[in-house]
């Protein structure tokens, strides 16, 4: 009876240490979800910001020609 008992416990253990497993690995899976997440609205962010920056150094072009026009016109 003993020898039946303790191989029954090792198949036990085994599915013990699958499911240990297997709920770390969901675990995992949800935190890269979540870290998807998050650098996905980052990446938005630099997006918005890039445009952002790309449109004021335009205007600051412009305003540069604008000044150097005047400077010309005054001499």
């Amino acid at each position: 009876m003993t020898t039946l008992i303790s191989l029954l416990a090792i198949p036990a253990a085994a599915g013990a240490a699958y499911g240990g497993v297997k709920a770390g690995l969901n675990g995992a899976k949800q935190s890269l979800a979540q870290i998807e997440r998050t650098v996905n609205r980052i990446g938005e962010k630099v997006d918005t910001h890039g445009e952002r920056l790309a449109a004021v150094e335009t205007e600051a072009e412009n305003l540069k020609e604008r000044v150097a026009s005047n400077k010309q016109d005054r001499c």
